[in-house]
């Protein structure tokens, strides 16, 4: 008898990168145009920060927790730049941020029937013949990990704080190979927690690659030629296909796709008040499309991120 079972792994997840940022993923083929743009952090006061500070953190996987948070936010870059300045804890002057917190883990294990199959029987070259479904009996294993964190300015003041937990769930059947040990998956659940947290101190900055639309409904002759051209400039020379959908717009002035192609232009120069009166135009054709308000909300996040900049520079003008 040939036994197969399959190991079963869950994820307690927090916000990811892709969650928070929101990025527009083309199906394969696709034209898309490329807008490099920031996304605001979860906390306008920890971004308008300039300087941090970490300090201690308690419980026996405080240290790990702080020190993957301290390089996480030295590594922070936004257009070019270092976003925080590092400074030791406690240094002359101080920081206009001190970051301190706590972290610590535990393991829950329960038993946990799953459904399966297994071989019944085999043909003499290792073929399975027959399958039968068995009851097999598992291991549940909870990895929690408890975390607070909280930072202070130059006065003490409090600018942020949180308490909360993240968790990591694990199915491990009998035959289903090495499952991972309790200090990699704490270790996992470390990493993503200083992940989540950096999202809550500054802006992030990435690369949407977002689908352009492709319907030449309306469109005939020259103003139909030219859109496609600019569809297939999208791969080499996104300012020539800007300037092609810009000539359709001239000629068929209320041609959907042709609009919200001008407002990923427009959104990728950082013209965000002409793209979204160019997204609004396409909502107002076609109020049953949806990407149209979905590319305004888009805008509004980067507008968002935009004032946070603009606080941070102030107080580092200071």
């Amino acid at each position: 008898m040939n036994g197969r079972v399959h190991y079963c792994r869950a994820f307690g997840m927090l916000i990811t990168l892709g969650a928070i940022v929101g990025a527009a993923h083309a199906p394969l083929k696709a034209e898309t145009l490329p807008i490099e743009g920031v996304y605001p952090a979860g906390s306008d006061q920890l971004a308008a920060l300039n300087s941090l500070a970490i300090g201690p953190f308690t419980g026996e996987d405080g240290q790990a927790l702080a020190i993957q948070l301290e390089q996480g936010l030295a590594e922070v870059r936004v257009r070019g730049a270092s976003y925080f300045s590092m400074v030791p804890y406690r240094a002359k002057g101080g920081a206009d941020g001190t970051v301190t917190g706590s972290a610590a883990s535990s393991m829950e294990t329960r038993r946990e029937d799953v459904r399966s199959r297994e071989c019944a029987y085999e043909d003499n070259k290792g073929r399975c013949k027959q399958w039968r479904d068995v009851i097999i009996t598992c291991a549940r294993q909870i990895a929690t990990l408890r975390y607070t964190l909280k930072v202070e300015g130059r006065r003490r003041e409090r600018v942020y704080g949180v308490a909360s937990n993240a968790e990591d769930s694990q199915l491990i059947c009998p035959n289903a190979g090495d499952a991972p040990t309790i200090e990699a998956t704490v270790g996992q659940l470390v990493s993503r927690v200083a992940t989540e947290l950096r999202l809550q101190f500054a802006p992030l900055e990435v690369r949407d690659d977002i689908r352009v639309k492709e319907g030449t409904d309306g469109l005939q002759n020259d103003a139909k030629k030219k859109f496609k051209e600019g569809i297939k400039l999208t791969k080499r020379n996104v300012t020539s296909a800007c300037t092609l959908w810009a000539e359709v717009d001239q000629l068929v002035p209320d041609h959907g796709p042709s609009l919200f192609n001008l407002g990923l232009c427009a959104e990728s120069r950082r013209e965000y008040d002409v793209a979204e009166t160019l997204y609004r135009r396409v909502f107002e054709l076609n109020r049953s499309e949806r990407y149209a308000n979905e590319a305004i909300e888009r805008l509004d996040r980067r507008r968002h991120a935009e004032r946070q900049l603009a606080s941070h520079q102030a107080r580092s003008r200071r």
